[in-house]
């Protein structure tokens, strides 16, 4: 398959953050990937050295090495005090998103600068309560779909980038079958109305970036 058809996302992890250091993070990346460029190529928390990490990716952006950057986990506060520091603008933040945590107001931060918001968890890891919820049901019953199609065609027709994780080949292609019907705008809000506000992560939470560099390194 050519290149030019993949698309790769890799990330820059938090133990790499600062300007030196996220330089030679990104050739690691590249190394083990056994690539000259990275499509996307994302700061996975917002802790630490952001500003040196991204004007590190900013700089390898500017030399074709990756072809977008952005950024992870950052809630409404984090990120208005990021985007001071940034010359260039992220194309996306990932961040978990579901109906039952809609992230309406980081939606609309971020559509001031039309960044997108790429849902981790759109299926909210396969919360029983939310893909068995009457309003879901309901419209997969109609359109002879199961209930995590009706969710992640809710989260595409809402402008998100989906990221849906399985390795049962019969889910995977579910997942893309997705484009053969249309919510209508009552069905929308029927989903948008199952917002809690609430995630299952809380990147604002004490400690959790002295927790995250504890508990995980990806080299030494």
């Amino acid at each position: 398959m050519p290149r030019e058809e993949i698309f790769i996302t890799s990330k820059l992890w938090l133990q790499d953050y600062g300007y030196e250091a996220a330089k030679k993070g990104l050739e690691t990346s590249l190394e083990k990937l056994g690539m000259d460029y990275i499509d996307l190529y994302l700061l996975h928390q917002p802790y630490g050295d952001v500003a040196g990490a991204w004007k590190a990716l900013e700089e390898a952006k500017e030399d074709g090495v990756l072809k977008s950057i952005g950024v992870s986990n950052m809630t409404p506060k984090i990120w208005k005090e990021f985007l001071p520091q940034a010359s260039t603008i992220p194309a996306v933040n990932q961040v978990e998103c579901n109906p039952f945590f809609q992230q309406k107001e980081l939606k609309a931060l971020l559509a001031e600068h039309d960044v997108k918001i790429e849902a981790y968890q759109p299926l909210g890891s396969g919360n029983a309560a939310m893909l068995s919820h009457p309003a879901v049901t309901k419209i997969a019953e109609k359109y002879g779909k199961n209930a995590g199609q009706i969710v992640l065609r809710f989260e595409l027709q809402e402008g998100l980038i989906i990221l849906p994780r399985s390795t049962n080949p019969e889910r995977i292609a579910g997942n893309i079958d997705l484009f053969d019907f249309e919510l209508t705008e009552e069905e929308m809000n029927a989903i948008r109305a199952m917002d809690t506000g609430k995630g299952k992560h809380d990147p604002e939470a004490p400690g959790i970036a002295e927790m995250l560099l504890a508990n995980y390194k990806i080299h030494d």
